[in-house]
């Protein structure tokens, strides 16, 4: 019994010192992925996995469906995957395959498209990464091509793509906060004088002479989110003012539907370090990088809030982003 003690001891003693070398890596996948078929999915290993190298350890894969390549997973959905649910696991490990860290998803493959001839009224917003409007009308085009769904686009910008024009509003530089008091010399597009809030999504719908917004979708934001490793949440300036905007749009329309857009990582090939001196906090890539991880997260974990769950929701623009080779 007393070497047996001792044995504890030792074993306790080395799991401790093994849990101190053993580092903790976050993967962060979103709950559920949309896949539609016939279109290409991807997750790159750099945008999911929480460290300064992901290539240099074991990404193991679980699932049923899909590829593993060496820098990304890919699955391309077939007709008979239409309304199919696949759960998905990533793993990071040593070269021994003792776990690190780990997430999990579930890939969504959308059923075959329903004929409708409801329309809806949508409403795009966004900074720099909008302003172009590519994902605007790339967006546009597949949501209508999926669902044989009317769609009107409002908004004083436009992209035509495939013979499609859409609408939106894209202001670079701007934040959460701009789309309450404006910026750069200009009103927030949905300013308001007679709202508390000093917005009104009414008031910007009858400026484009429809009666309700159906759904918004709000690619935000690069910009002002700043800091190294930094946490969010609503008592900061940027997730105060974003609360606003949802509140009000809520108010405005109870039955509208809102949808946030993971913003995607910096990259790591010198992507922010090419443009800001070392003394600005944009200029460190791996911190950056962390804290659009942590600000996508806060976006995700709102959405499942009880005062939101109803009407919010996110979509993950982070992991299916090849940011080593966009930006």
């Amino acid at each position: 019994q007393k070497k047996v003690k001792e044995y504890e001891a030792q074993i306790k003693l080395l799991e401790e010192k093994i849990g101190a070398v053993r580092p903790e890596i976050n993967v962060n996948l979103a709950d559920e992925y949309t896949l539609v078929v016939g279109d290409n999915f991807q997750l790159f290993y750099r945008s999911i996995v929480q460290a300064p190298d992901p290539y240099g350890y074991y990404i193991k894969l679980e699932g049923k469906k899909g590829h593993a390549y060496n820098r990304y997973y890919e699955f391309k959905p077939e007709s008979a995957d239409a309304g199919m649910t696949y759960d998905l696991k990533v793993s990071v490990c040593d070269a021994n395959g003792v776990e690190y860290g780990s997430d999990t998803t579930k890939l969504v493959v959308l059923a075959e498209k329903v004929k409708t001839n409801n329309e809806k009224v949508v409403l795009c917003f966004g900074d720099s990464l909008t302003y172009n409007g590519v994902w605007v009308a790339q967006g546009i085009s597949k949501f209508v091509k999926a669902g044989n769904t009317k769609v009107k686009t409002i908004g004083s910008m436009s992209k035509s793509i495939g013979g499609t024009t859409s609408y939106y509003e894209g202001n670079s530089g701007w934040q959460w906060s701009s789309y309450i008091t404006g910026a750069s010399g200009k009103d927030s597009p949905f300013f308001s004088k007679n709202s508390t809030s000093g917005i009104s999504f009414k008031e910007y719908a009858q400026k484009y002479n429809v009666q309700k917004i159906d759904e918004m979708y709000i690619l935000l934001t690069w910009n002002g989110i700043g800091g190294k490793f930094r946490e969010f949440s609503f008592t900061d300036a940027l997730f105060s003012n974003a609360k606003k905007i949802i509140d009000q749009f809520h108010k405005d329309f109870p039955s509208g539907k809102v949808t946030l857009i993971g913003i995607p990582k910096p990259s790591m090939n010198a992507g922010l370090g090419a443009y800001y001196e070392l003394n600005l906090g944009y200029a460190d890539n791996y911190a950056q990088s962390v804290t659009v991880m942590n600000y996508n997260q806060f976006m995700e974990d709102w959405t499942k809030m009880e005062d939101y769950k109803s009407f919010l929701s996110y979509i993950d623009g982070m992991g299916q982003f090849d940011s080593e080779y966009n930006m």
